[in-house]
């Protein structure tokens, strides 16, 4: 087989890999894990550079999202945020609609409030607003959020 065709030949195996795995991939977890940060982050109002990087740290060693590939997942998270900038109010709706189909889907609802849990945390604080945050997130998903050391609303 020449060369060419042998390269077109695997390139197009390439490109039909890639789609097979964004086929497999669940946008929906990964529209409702970057959602969920975000409702995080941007909790009070802006979102921290230490945000940024542990947001960045914790979807590089969530499995289900290397499907994606940390830069769409960041660029997700980006557009998310900006959002939050220039529309807070629709924005934070959307984000909890993304969020709560997340609900009764196994043991993601736990990870995803974990994760948030970490976002929070990543500055060196668990501010006021931060905490709402999650608490609003643990009741989309149906969670209790006395179990997560947060209290109740």
């Amino acid at each position: 087989m020449p060369n060419s065709r042998r390269s077109q030949r695997t390139g197009r195996a390439r490109i039909d890999l890639r789609q097979a795995i964004e086929d497999a991939a669940d946008v929906g977890l990964m529209e409702a894990v970057v959602s969920g940060c975000a409702l995080v982050a941007y909790a009070d109002g802006w979102v921290k550079p230490e945000e940024h990087r542990r947001m960045a740290g914790l979807i590089r060693s969530f499995e289900p999202m290397r499907a994606f590939g940390i830069d769409e997942v960041l660029v997700h998270f980006e557009e998310t945020t900006e959002a939050f900038r220039t529309g807070p109010e629709t924005s934070e709706q959307r984000a909890f609609e993304k969020v709560a189909r997340l609900r009764d889907r196994g043991h993601y609802p736990d990870l995803l409030v974990t994760l948030c849990i970490a976002i929070a945390d990543s500055d060196g604080g668990f501010d006021g607003e931060e905490r709402q945050a999650v608490i609003k997130i643990c009741e989309t998903l149906g969670l209790d959020p006395r179990e997560y050391g947060l209290g109740t609303a």
